[in-house]
This record gives C-alpha cells, sequence and structure tokens, in this order.
C-alpha cells in the first residue's frame, strides 16, 4: 500500500474513533485507534508525528477508563511538552481540552476549568468540530463550578456555531438545558432537553438521559427520576464508561434516599465508594463518602449522632484537596448528625460561612439543606422562625414559574425533612396554636395558588384526542389487543406531562396570609397532622383555648380507612340479605373504630372546617357516625378554607352536563337544572365542557369518573367523544366557583409530596374553584340522584353549601359525597 493510503486510512480511522467517543463507544473507538495505530506504522516517523500525538491525546480517554486520571493525564502531559517545544498551538489547545475533559469527568471541575480556558485564544485556528468542541466542553465544565453565565454563553455560540455538526448540536442544547436547570428554572431545562432530544441524530444518549434524571430529581419526581437513573446507570455499564457510571450511581444513590429507601442509597454509594477507592480517584471517593453520609443522616431513623465525627472528616478532607463546596456540604451534614447528640453543635465559623453559601445555591435541595443544618444550630426561636419562613419562601419561590401541577406538587419533596423536624418540635410542644402556625406555614408554603396558564397548543390538543381515542378503545378491545393499546396510551401520557413540564407560568398573585384568631371565633377547626408516624390534632373551638392533642398511630388508622373504603365498596353492590348485612356490620365497626381515634370528644356547635393530612384525605369523614348531620369543609388548609369562601350578590350561572353510560344521568341533571333559573343543559363532550367551566359559577356533571391511582392528573371523566382528563383543566381559565361532581370516587386523590391529594377535585381547586362536591367511593346511582336533587335544592333557597349536603344526605351511604374547598353561598333570587 503507498505511503499516501496509510496515512489516508490512518486519518479516517482516527477521525471515526473521535466520533465513536463523542457517541460513547468506546470498544468501538478502541478498536478503530488500533486501526489508525497500523496504519501509521508504515510511514517514517516526521510523517506520522502529528497523526500519532492526536492520537495518542484521543487514546487518552480510554486510558482513563482503563487505569484511571492520573495515568490519562500522564500521557496528555507528555503531548503537551512535545507540542510546546515545537511550538505547535493547534495541538496545545487540543491536549488542554482533553485535559479538561478528563478532569471534569473525575469531578475535578476547577481544575477542568484552568485547562480550558487558555485554549480559547486557539479556538479561531482551529478546525470548526474542535472550536465546537472546546466550547461545548468549557460551558459544561464551567456550570459545574457556578459560572453559569459564561456556560450559557459558551453553550449557546456552540449550538449557533455547530448547527451543521447534529451530534454537537444535541449536546450543546441539552447541556445549555442542564444550565437552566442550576440556575433554578426546570421548565426552561426540560424544554431545552426535549429540544435536543427531538434532533434526528445518531447518538449514546445515556448520558443525556443521566442529566435529565437529575432535573426531574431536582423537580422531586422521584418515580420518573428512579426509572431513568436505572436506564442510564445500565446504558454507561454497558458503554464502559466508567466515570459517568459512577457519576449516575450516586445520583442515583440521592434519588434512593429521597424516596424514602436509605439503605438502597447506602449500598449504591458504597458500590461506588468501593471502586473509586480502588482507582485513586480522590475526587470520586470523597462525593461517594458524601452520598452515603447524607443518605444516613436525612433518613428519619435514630442513631444519627455517631456520624457527626466522619462527616467532620469528609469536611476537612474536602477543603484540603480544594473542594469547598463539598466541603459546605459536609460540614452542613456534620451539623444535622450533632444535633440528635447530648450536646449539639453550635457551628465553628467556618461551617456558618459555609452554610450561607449554601444558601446562595441555586438548587433548592441545597439551600433548604443548609436551613435544615441552621436549625440544628439554634435554639433562639427568632432565628428559627427566619429560618423556617426562609424555606417556605423557598419553596414556594421554586413552585411559582411552574404551570404543571405535577412539578409543583412534587417539588415539596425537598423539603420535607425540614417539615418532619419542626413538625417533631411543635408536636412535643403541646402548645396548639404553635402546632397550627407550623402547619399552616407549610400548606401556605405549598399551595396551589390559580395563575394564568399558557392556552392549550396544536401538539397537546393532539396529544390529548388520541389518548381519548385510546383509551375509549380500550374499553371493548379483547385481552391481546388491549395490552397494546395500554402500552400505547402510557407512552401518550408520559409525552403529555413531560410537554406540561415544560410550561411556565405568570408569578401568581401571592399566597394567603396567615389566619387570625378573629376569623376563626365562629367556627369550629380540625386540623390534622402526622410526626413521627403518630396522628395529632389541633382543635380550636369559639371561645376556647387551642389544645394540641395526640391521636392514634399510622399503621392503625391506615389499615382502618383501607377496610372502611373496602366495605363501603361491597356495602354498594352486595344484594340483600346475610352478605349485605355482615358487609354493612363491618363498615359500622370500621367507622366507629376510626371516629375514635380521629374525633375529640367535645365537637360543639358551630360549622366545622376539617383539615386532613396524609392518609385521612381518603377518608370519607361524612360516613363516621357523629358527622352524618353535621355540615362541615375539606380544605387544603385554614388559610385556603378563609380566603375561598364565596358569596354570590345574586342567581349564579347554571350548566348540568349528563355524561354517557348512566342510567339516571339525564333524570339527575333534569332535577337539578329544575331548581334553578335559567339552568342549561351542556353536551357532555370535553371541548363543551371545558367551555361551561369557563362560562358559568356553577357546573353539575352526573358522569362516569375514573380516579387514576398510578397516574393522577389523568384521572378522568367519561363523556361523549372521550374522556375530559384532569391534566385538561390547567389549559381552562375557570370561572366556575362551584362545581359538583357526581361521578364515583371523583373525591380520591394520590397523595404526592406535602400531603397534597392530586385528582380531579384538587386539580379543580388548584385552578381557581372555591368549593366542590365530590364523593371518594362509588355511589349507587339512585342514591346519587336523589342526593345531588336534594343538594340543589338546599343551594338554591340559599341555604350554606356544606349544611346543604349535610341535610341531602338521607343514608351512611351518600354521605361519601364530600364539600371541598370553602364556604359557598347563592345570592338573593335564586
Amino acid at each position: 500500500m503507498p505511503l499516501e493510503d496509510h496515512l489516508s486510512a490512518a486519518t479516517e480511522a482516527y477521525r471515526g474513533a473521535r466520533a465513536a467517543i463523542a457517541a460513547y463507544r468506546l470498544p468501538e473507538a478502541g478498536a478503530l485507534l488500533g486501526t489508525a495505530r497500523r496504519h501509521l506504522a508504515a510511514l517514517p516517523r516526521p510523517e506520522r508525528m502529528d497523526l500519532d500525538q492526536r492520537i495518542r491525546l484521543t487514546e487518552s480517554w480510554l486510558i482513563c477508563d482503563a487505569r484511571g486520571l492520573p495515568a490519562a493525564l500522564a500521557q496528555i502531559e507528555a503531548v503537551l511538552q512535545e507540542a510546546a517545544t515545537a511550538a505547535d498551538d493547534n495541538l496545545v489547545a487540543l491536549a488542554r481540552i482533553q485535559a479538561g475533559v478528563l478532569h471534569a469527568r473525575a469531578g475535578n471541575f476547577e481544575e477542568a476549568l484552568e485547562q480550558l480556558r487558555p485554549a480559547v485564544k486557539y479556538a479561531t485556528r482551529l478546525p470548526l468540530d474542535d472550536r465546537v468542541r472546546l466550547l461545548l466542553n468549557k460551558g459544561t465544565i464551567g456550570s459545574q463550578t457556578g459560572a453559569l453565565a459564561e456556560a450559557a454563553a459558551d453553550l449557546r455560540a456552540a449550538a449557533e456555531l455547530g448547527k451543521d455538526l447534529p451530534a454537537y448540536r444535541f449536546m450543546a442544547l441539552h447541556n445549555l438545558g442542564f444550565v437552566e436547570y442550576l440556575r433554578g428554572d426546570l421548565p426552561a431545562a426540560l424544554q431545552l432537553m426535549a429540544q435536543a432530544d427531538g434532533l434526528e441524530v445518531e447518538v449514546d444518549r445515556s448520558v443525556a438521559r443521566h442529566d435529565r434524571a437529575r432535573v426531574l430529581l431536582e423537580a422531586g419526581l422521584i418515580e420518573e427520576a428512579t426509572e431513568l437513573f436505572e436506564q442510564a446507570v445500565a446504558e454507561l455499564q454497558l458503554a464502559g464508561l466508567a466515570e459517568e457510571w459512577a457519576e449516575a450511581r450516586l445520583d442515583q444513590a440521592r434519588c434512593a434516599a429521597l424516596a424514602g429507601d436509605p439503605g438502597q442509597a447506602v449500598r449504591l454509594a458504597e458500590g461506588v465508594l468501593a471502586q473509586a477507592a480502588g482507582r485513586g480517584e480522590t475526587a470520586r471517593t470523597q462525593e461517594a463518602r458524601a452520598a452515603r453520609l447524607e443518605a444516613l443522616v436525612l433518613g428519619s431513623g435514630p442513631g444519627k449522632a455517631q456520624l457527626a465525627a466522619q462527616a467532620a472528616a469528609l469536611a476537612a478532607d474536602a477543603r484540603a484537596t480544594g473542594r469547598p463546596w463539598l466541603a459546605d456540604r459536609a460540614a452542613a451534614l456534620q451539623l444535622i448528625a450533632a444535633a440528635e447528640g447530648p450536646e449539639p453543635e453550635l457551628g465553628d465559623p467556618q461551617a456558618l460561612r459555609g452554610l450561607r453559601r449554601m444558601r446562595a445555591s441555586p438548587y433548592l435541595s441545597t439551600r433548604l439543606l443548609a436551613i435544615l443544618a441552621g436549625l440544628c444550630t439554634t435554639t433562639d426561636p427568632a432565628r428559627r422562625g427566619r429560618l423556617l419562613r426562609a424555606a417556605a419562601r423557598d419553596t414556594a419561590a421554586a413552585r411559582a414559574g411552574m404551570a404543571s401541577l405535577d412539578l409543583r406538587t412534587a417539588v415539596a419533596v425537598h423539603l420535607a425533612p425540614i417539615m418532619r423536624s419542626d413538625l417533631e418540635r411543635v408536636a412535643a410542644s403541646g402548645d396548639g396554636w404553635a402546632a397550627l402556625r407550623a402547619t399552616e406555614r407549610w400548606r401556605a408554603a405549598l399551595a396551589e395558588v390559580p395563575s394564568v396558564l399558557p392556552p392549550a397548543d396544536d401538539a397537546a390538543a393532539a396529544l390529548f384526542a388520541t389518548l381519548r381515542r385510546l383509551r375509549e378503545e380500550l374499553r371493548t378491545a379483547a385481552p391481546g389487543p388491549a395490552g397494546a393499546l395500554r402500552v400505547a396510551a402510557g407512552r401518550i401520557e408520559r409525552q403529555l406531562r413531560e410537554h406540561h413540564w415544560t410550561h411556565r407560568t405568570h408569578e401568581p398573585e401571592g399566597l394567603p396570609g396567615p389566619v387570625g384568631r378573629a376569623e376563626l371565633s365562629a367556627v369550629g377547626v380540625l386540623s390534622y397532622f402526622w410526626s413521627a408516624d403518630a396522628l395529632h390534632l389541633v382543635q380550636l373551638a369559639p371561645g376556647a383555648p387551642a389544645r394540641l392533642l395526640p391521636l392514634a398511630g399510622r399503621a392503625e388508622v391506615s389499615d382502618l380507612i383501607a377496610a372502611a373504603l373496602a366495605d363501603t365498596a361491597a356495602a354498594g353492590n352486595a344484594p340483600a340479605g346475610p352478605l349485605s348485612r355482615a358487609v354493612r356490620s363491618s363498615l359500622n365497626a370500621a367507622l366507629q373504630r376510626l371516629e375514635q381515634l380521629v374525633l375529640p370528644e367535645d365537637l360543639g356547635n358551630a360549622p366545622l372546617v376539617i383539615i386532613p393530612s396524609g392518609e385521612l384525605a381518603r377518608l370519607p369523614w361524612g360516613m363516621l357516625p357523629r358527622l352524618r348531620h353535621r355540615g362541615f369543609t375539606l380544605s387544603r388548609s385554614v388559610a385556603a378554607w378563609a380566603a375561598g369562601g364565596v358569596r354570590l350578590a345574586g342567581p349564579p350561572s347554571v350548566a348540568v352536563v349528563a355524561g354517557p353510560g348512566l342510567a339516571l344521568a339525564e333524570a339527575e341533571c333534569a332535577a337539578v337544572a329544575g331548581c334553578w333559573a335559567g339552568a342549561r343543559p351542556v353536551p357532555a363532550e370535553p371541548a363543551a365542557l371545558k367551555a361551561a367551566l369557563a362560562a358559568y359559577d356553577v357546573v353539575h356533571i352526573a358522569a362516569h369518573g375514573q380516579h387514576r391511582e398510578d397516574s393522577p392528573l389523568f384521572s378522568s371523566l367519561r363523556l361523549h367523544g372521550g374522556s375530559l382528563f384532569a391534566h385538561e383543566l390547567e389549559q381552562v381559565p375557570i370561572r366556575a366557583s362551584l362545581v359538583v361532581l357526581s361521578a364515583c370516587s371523583a373525591g380520591r386523590g394520590r397523595l404526592r409530596p406535602g400531603d397534597e391529594a392530586l385528582g380531579l377535585t384538587s386539580s379543580l381547586l388548584a385552578m381557581g374553584v372555591g368549593a366542590v362536591v365530590a364523593p371518594l367511593t362509588d355511589i349507587p346511582d339512585a342514591l346519587a340522584e336523589r342526593t345531588m336533587a336534594g343538594l340543589h335544592r338546599r343551594l338554591a333557597s340559599g341555604q350554606e353549601g356544606p349544611a346543604a349536603l349535610a341535610a341531602a344526605c338521607d343514608g351512611p351511604l351518600e354521605r361519601s359525597f364530600a364539600w371541598f374547598g370553602s364556604d359557598w353561598r347563592a345570592g338573593p333570587g335564586s
């Protein structure tokens, strides 16, 4: 073979190896570099020198994976010295780029930037793909050091410069999304990552999946992040990317800890720790120690005090190796762990300065960790109050720009340790007003304040139309086709959720302010909260001091609620006879025991507001014997109840909607319409119902309902032409102040972080509806028809909403209907 052919073949193999590394196909890259070397061996030294040096630089990536960072840096340094001696600026730049990239892979981000910044002055002399690669790597690494403006500028330039290089444009857009994530703009981050993912380019997406999982983790979408981490870790391991695998594994450990599985988190972190220590990787070893400690310290179990020494040692090691951000985090963990000891740490000045730096972090999770550590250093009530208010403000601010209920409820997971600590303190204090202030603080921070949402777009409308069609086909599909339809529907649901995550909204007008004692002087309040798996109650009664009552353990209450719900479902379907009597007897026994556990002895006679928490959101409160003829309101918080009350000045405009498949739906809606002057029937179609919610004061819906425990925002109402999903309500400018859902289980919701119960009812309340009437269980059609007619007749006469519902319910099963939100009363002339 002629020498020029050997050179051409070596060059082609070298370029192929670089492309393979860019796509994380390392075995393929190794084989191509071997091919390039074989062809180079046939060339005289002067002719092969330049390409040989470039091959050695590229090969350092594989050396790093096989033998560790020090061996790779040694190879790069040898090339760098040769390039400096020969005054080869291009090669100097390439060597610095490679050193910077490998330092970053090992977590040494400051050292990486020290390598990359000098290379920028040579960028105009480099080939286009090398210039893009420099900007891409510098921007990505800069984002890890906090130089976010510099990073964003580099990545935007890389995306523009690489518009004809699809693989690099993919990485630039994706990493720019990661910078937006670091800036705290989760919707922008997810949108840019989705834009990158939509590019038709063949690249290994395992690293991108890892990054996206990190964004989902910071957003609090734990289940989705867990799934993506598992996929990314498996792909990175298969691709042989040891450094990226280790980093993803540690993030997977943090995800497991947030999901409430510290044991799994510790196992994952210890696996990385063993590998990193064996490879002599100091930075990764320290990160693994931090992930392990974080899982143990932030877990809910006792016995953390002995971890303080480990955290202090890690902080010292991180400072000694020039990693201040990790030292700050370790010092925070030390303070939290030491708080369980006999003499809690007050914090040395260096640690307290670290907490201040953490409070300026773009990560909500980091800022809240600093606040938790700060709470562990003080017993001063004033300082504690400032820190707790800061945690509530930070969480509310992080949620403010998110249009998606999914994101706004999920992000609360990062607040859980602070809430847990605060509620444990007030539970032990015995102070009823202090307990109410604490629970109201967190409920306000996690409140769903109505905001101006973006209009529905063509892409979302098309996806919803497809989902409706698939769900309708599922109703009659045979078992074989049904499986494929479910998979297809699940895929569409995921696309819709991700689409909503990228939406931003205007800032809300503000959260409801704290409620004073005077505002509660005419009502009774039962406000529940959980602490250390025990239920507690703050009871307020007119003219009486606030009482804090310890009630029962979580296990017994949860088991009884599950039993009562199962018996209620059976009682509605059992024919008259011995079986029916046995079911009702079992139901009554469960309800009576629940009443003993959750209701105080004296309920008084004032109107009642109940603030449930956790599992209590599933309880059909009206079925408890002492509440069966008592009007009450179930609300998210005392402040939300006080702020949302509706008193109409005149008769409301009323729409009624009768869905398909219910024999008595038309009769029910006719009876309801007969109670209100000018009430109008509305076609039971998704578009018509959304229009009705935007145009009428009262909307009554008699339809089949489906609660989705696995994906609550896809809970739905069955209409002609397909279902209306809770997710679709996020784009409706709702006017209705009262919505009545005469639909089975429409009041149910799935518990999310912060005790938020997501579902149809909570979506309506979050979008600005003042009050919602819905059942928490299935209701026989005849009972629903009679109850709804009685309810609207009383509402039209001007009776207060909760009292009207109580009077309309004759039997225990009808008392599954509950009044959610705030009080409501029609104006005169109704």
